[in-house]
C-alpha cells in the first residue's frame, strides 16, 4: 500500500513528508496533489536543484516501501541554463529553439505585480525576442521574458539617459524603431527613449522615414 503522507523530491531524490511540498493549483489541484520539488531544494536555489537532478536523472525507489521503480525523463544539462544564448561559446543559440508538437514555443514571464503568466507564440517571434535581448532560453521549447513592463520602461529610459533618440531633448516615453504595425517587437534592440512630440509625430513611420521627415521640416523652416 502506497503511503499518502510521503513523497519523493524530484531534485534531491529523498522521501520527505508531503507537507514539505507546495500545493498544486488549477486543474491538478486536489487534497494530496503537491509539486515535485521540496521546499528545501527550492530555497537552496536553482544551482543546487539542477546539480542534483543532473546527478540523479534515473534512480530506483527502495522496494521495501512498496513503490514501483521510477525513471525520470532526461532533462537538459545544467550548463544549458547558465550560459547566455547570445555568447559565442553558448551551447544553445536562438536558432536552436524548436516548436512543440503543436507548432508553438512556450513563453513565460511575470507581470508588474509579480504574477506569473504563460503564453504560446510563433517560433520565429521567440527567436527574435532572444536575439534582441528581451528573453532567455529555458529549454529548446520554452523562453522566459527578462523584464516586466515597468522594468523594461525603466531600463530603456536609464540606458538612454532620458534623452530623445531623434531630437536630443529630454524624453520620457518609449518608441519602437521598427513599429509594431510593421513587424517590430518590444525588445531592448528595437526600443529607444523619445520625447512625446517625436513619438507622436513618428507614428508608424520607420526610423529612416521619420528622420527624412524631420530633415524636410527643418529645411522648410530655414527657407521661411
Amino acid at each position: 500500500m502506497v503511503e499518502t503522507n510521503k513523497k519523493y523530491c524530484i531534485s534531491c531524490g529523498q522521501e520527505k513528508p508531503i507537507s514539505d511540498f507546495l500545493r498544486r493549483t488549477g486543474r491538478r489541484e486536489s487534497q494530496n496533489s503537491r509539486r515535485g520539488t521540496c521546499k528545501r531544494c527550492r530555497q537552496a536555489g536553482t544551482s543546487m536543484a539542477r546539480g542534483q537532478v543532473a546527478e540523479s536523472l534515473s534512480f530506483s525507489v527502495p522496494h521495501n516501501t512498496g513503490r514501483a521503480k521510477w525513471t525520470r525523463k532526461k532533462r537538459q544539462p545544467a550548463s544549458y541554463h547558465r550560459q547566455s544564448p547570445n555568447s559565442e561559446n553558448s551551447i544553445v543559440r536562438a536558432d536552436d529553439i524548436r516548436p512543440t508538437s503543436r507548432g508553438v514555443v512556450r513563453m513565460r514571464g511575470r507581470s508588474d505585480t509579480g504574477r506569473r503568466w504563460y503564453e504560446e507564440i510563433d517560433p520565429q517571434q521567440a527567436k527574435v525576442l532572444v536575439k534582441e535581448g528581451a528573453a532567455i532560453i529555458i529549454n529548446p521549447y520554452t523562453i522566459r521574458m527578462v523584464y516586466s513592463n515597468k522594468e523594461f520602461r525603466r531600463f530603456i529610459l536609464m540606458r538612454d539617459h532620458l534623452t530623445c533618440h531623434y531630437c536630443g531633448e529630454s524624453g520620457d516615453t518609449i518608441d519602437h524603431l521598427l513599429p509594431r504595425a510593421k513587424g517590430g517587437y518590444t525588445t531592448p534592440a528595437n526600443c529607444v527613449c523619445a520625447c512625446l512630440t517625436c513619438n507622436q509625430q513618428k507614428g508608424n513611420l520607420t526610423t529612416e522615414q521619420f528622420m527624412q521627415y524631420l530633415f524636410m521640416q527643418s529645411k522648410d523652416t530655414v527657407e521661411v
